[in-house]
């Protein structure tokens, strides 16, 4: 009856280590694929960065040229405003002459 028990009790204790075996098998396939993923991730993230970089590069020379289009609309208003008033300036020597 012992040579039994202990016969029962050793097929246990062997299923028990390959149920655990498989178990750790399963986890350290699944950290492989977790590792390849997070690598995949920090590819696109890395992309993504350089992406961001280049559109706020642009942003930054679209903001510069629309600035100094600002300045030039400035000057071509005042230099319209100036041409106007010697225009009436004019104008109203013409009238005055009369």
């Amino acid at each position: 009856m012992a040579e039994q028990f202990n016969k029962r009790d050793l097929q246990i204790i062997l299923e028990v280590n390959r149920k655990a075996i498989e178990i750790e098998t399963t986890v350290a396939d699944q950290n492989e694929e977790i590792i390849d993923l997070l690598g995949a991730n920090k590819d696109k993230q890395e992309r993504l960065e350089e992406k961001l970089d280049k559109v706020i590069e642009n942003n930054g020379k679209i903001i510069d040229k629309g600035e100094a289009i600002s300045k030039d609309l400035f000057k071509i208003q005042v230099l319209f405003i100036t041409g106007i008033l010697a225009l009436i300036g004019q104008i109203i020597e013409i009238f005055l002459k009369k």
